[in-house]
């Protein structure tokens, strides 16, 4: 099945709902991603220590690895983050940089010890706020389209628009556009009726529309915001050989995007502005076990289960087109008299770019994980640890505000994405009793397939066409730490280099502009254990 045919039955199954919308799989997926975090020597040792425990962070990938602890423990971490990024087209190539600093950790561990000779050792409790994910970096790129235009995606959804709705809509009409409020049609989508207003489409033809073969391209976008989580940890040891443990995870969502597109055409040009927010809440459960299987040895297993994330979210989106269009000029003879140029506006805002005149409510399923680990010491100098990590991104649902089930984009998303496999190693070394040095390495596969495209509904206000299909991440890290007898510091160095395939809108010739991120960033974790 070709794209524009599952797009046109994807169309014709969306009649059956009234319900406008703005999510789409990519804005799902975005909130799927996650960054290697945490305190300084989780860090540096590539996030590999679910098995090995003992660290506040475990709580989130392994929580039984707070069951290790024999004291008490106050964390906090803080860092800086320097963000490159590369674009590299048929024409021309982009860099970008941005920076900004982050509060990664703030947690707490409670150990109460029960005994030294019954099955129950000890009961901890344990609280952990960190950062799951930084969406900080900017991001520009040009390219020459030969011909092809993010106008061609407007005049093929207003040509179906009008064979599956029937929409009243007069595309060629000016004045029977004021006429009416079509922004609050849910029968037509936003990205049909900005190309409408910009006078960039004619719905008329047979063909899938009229629009301006474009000669050349711009896109810059912003990202900030972030998702915080906040670990509520129970965990227990018995007989110093199994340690269970349980954590609730809280989330808090603030992801806005802010995009500028631009092309040039003969006879004129234009400009869309894009302003897109995300904001809610979610939670979810993970379960952990760490096995302790020989009594004379610190070898352990940990095996841990993370439950679908609920999600509660609201998206918010406004955008701005201006265009200069040229026309020609004829008098009533039909002789050509000359050419003028007028300038078209609309702006969908109607206080400011995250006003209340655009908002989709809706729930998400994040996909469920699985998380197994090993770890151990050599001697009394050396801590090593290794682990993995499955979840399926194709797997991730999305619901209406009433509780129905988004099934069109679902099927979507199970197209489209696929599951994602992280593998994390890491390496401790002890010196004179109190002084360490780390390294890791952490790797995160794709969870898009190599021809996964943005789908955008027909009656859809979403009208960023903008898509990045994110290929593998490579995380490579070190730390060195202190510890006293109460007092600890850690210091870590995290460098991270993602490459993914950039389109600026949804089109089968359209080349892949291809992009690449690099993130270094430095971070100290202070703490006491008493």
């Amino acid at each position: 099945m070709t794209r524009n045919r599952l797009f046109l039955l994807a169309a014709a199954m969306l009649t059956t709902s009234s319900l406008m919308q703005a999510q789409t799989s990519y804005e799902a997926a975005a909130l799927l991603d996650t960054d290697l975090g945490g305190t300084a020597r989780f860090v540096g040792m590539g996030g590999a220590m679910g098995a090995l425990g003992a660290d506040v962070s475990t709580m989130g990938t392994n929580p039984a690895g707070i069951g290790l602890y024999r004291s008490w423990d106050l964390s906090m971490s803080f860092g800086g983050n320097w963000v490159t990024q590369r674009t590299y087209s048929n024409s021309a190539r982009n860099r970008s940089f941005s920076s900004y600093g982050t509060m990664d950790n703030v947690g707490i561990v409670m150990a109460s010890k029960l005994s030294n000779d019954n099955m129950l050792r000890f009961v901890n409790f344990g609280f952990n706020y960190h950062n799951v994910k930084r969406f900080g970096g900017k991001m520009g790129m040009s390219s020459n389209l030969n011909g092809l235009s993010q106008s061609g995606q407007m005049a093929w959804q207003a040509f179906e628009n009008k064979n599956v709705y029937a929409s009243d809509f007069d595309y060629n009409s000016p004045d029977g556009f004021y006429q009416k409020n079509y922004y609050g049609d849910e029968s037509i989508g936003w990205l049909t009726l900005l190309g409408a207003d910009g006078r960039l489409i004619d719905a008329s033809s047979k063909d899938g529309g009229n629009f301006y073969p474009s000669d050349a391209n711009r896109y810059n976008e912003v990202l900030s915001g972030g998702i915080d989580a906040f670990d509520f940890n129970l965990s227990f040891n018995l007989m110093d050989a199994v340690y269970l443990g349980v954590t609730l995870t809280a989330y808090d969502v603030d992801r806005r995007l802010e995009s500028t597109y631009s092309e040039t055409f003969y006879g004129g040009d234009y400009t869309l502005n894009n302003y897109y927010l995300t904001t809610g809440s979610g939670y979810d459960f993970k379960l952990g076990v760490i096995l302790r299987p020989i009594e004379e040895s610190s070898f352990r297993i940990g095996v841990a289960a993370t439950t679908p994330a609920v999600y509660n979210l609201r998206d918010y989106n406004s955008a701005i087109i201006s265009s200069n269009i040229m026309f020609d000029e004829f008098d009533d003879a039909g002789e050509f008299i000359g050419s003028y140029v007028e300038s078209f506006k609309m702006d969908t805002q109607h206080k400011d770019a995250y006003g209340e005149d655009c908002y989709t409510d809706y729930t998400m399923i994040a996909p469920a994980k699985l998380n197994l680990s090993l770890g151990g010491t050599i001697g009394t100098s050396w801590a090593l640890g290794a682990e993995y990590e499955y979840s399926n991104y194709g797997a991730t649902k999305l619901y209406y505000k009433n509780g129905d089930e988004n099934s069109i984009m679902n099927q979507h998303t199970n197209d489209n994405f696929r599951g994602q496999h992280v593998l994390r190693m890491g390496v401790e070394k002890m010196f004179a009793g109190s002084y360490y040095v780390r390294a890791g390495y952490n790797y995160i596969s794709s969870g898009y397939k190599a021809d996964a495209w943005k789908m955008i509904p027909l009656n859809s206000v979403q009208t960023n066409t903008a898509y990045k299909n994110l290929k593998s991440t490579n995380n490579v890290s070190c730390g060195v730490g202190y510890r006293g007898d109460v007092f600890y510091a850690d210091a870590a160095l995290l460098y991270s280099h993602q490459t993914a395939d950039f389109y600026p809108f949804e089109d089968p010739h359209l080349e892949a502009t291809s992009l690449n991120r690099n993130l270094l960033k430095g971070m100290v974790t202070l703490g006491l254990r008493f």
